[in-house]
């Protein structure tokens, strides 16, 4: 069986697992250590999801392709993308095949009739999987990362399903 993950990158994003049946296999906020992504750490959880069951791979991990934006600062920027460059490292370094996803072509794929926006993707990930809690322990509101990486996984298994 063959795992799609959704990679939210960012100090504040998320992993997420799901079958090519759509099931939710985990998802995590991204590992964090001394204000940076923690490389080892996402290696760590992402060799965990190769090795859960026997015949159970990854077949395809989305990561979303980012940008510079506007009115955001040099440093600000230069420190995120150190962290999605830190993303992908880890993913070639492990061999895993990754897509890269614009937020603007996911968010039109999976969010049909919602906003295109973090609200409009914890709207989606609490429709389509009720059982998954979006609310980390100790924290009130969904944590929109993950719902982001629950959107990034189920755009590259819908890739899947029409392959």
């Amino acid at each position: 069986m063959k795992l799609s993950l959704g990679i939210d990158p960012g100090l504040k994003g998320g992993v997420a697992a799901i079958t090519t049946a759509g099931t939710v296999v985990g998802v995590w906020p991204m590992p964090v250590a001394g204000g940076e992504v923690h490389a080892a750490g996402l290696a760590d959880l992402l060799r965990s999801l190769r090795c859960r069951e026997p015949g159970q791979d990854i077949g395809r991990v989305c990561l979303e392709k980012v940008a510079a934006m506007p009115k955001q600062g040099v440093a600000s920027t230069f420190h995120f993308g150190t962290g999605w460059g830190m993303v992908r490292g880890v993913c070639a370094a492990l061999g895993l095949p990754v897509t890269l996803v614009p937020s603007t072509v996911w968010k039109k794929r999976v969010l049909l009739g919602l906003t295109h926006d973090k609200a409009g993707a914890v709207q989606f990930c609490s429709a389509r999987w009720p059982q998954t809690d979006l609310v980390l322990p100790g924290c009130r509101v969904p944590h929109d990362g993950i719902a982001d990486a629950l959107c990034l996984a189920e755009y590259g298994r819908l890739l899947e399903v029409v392959r």
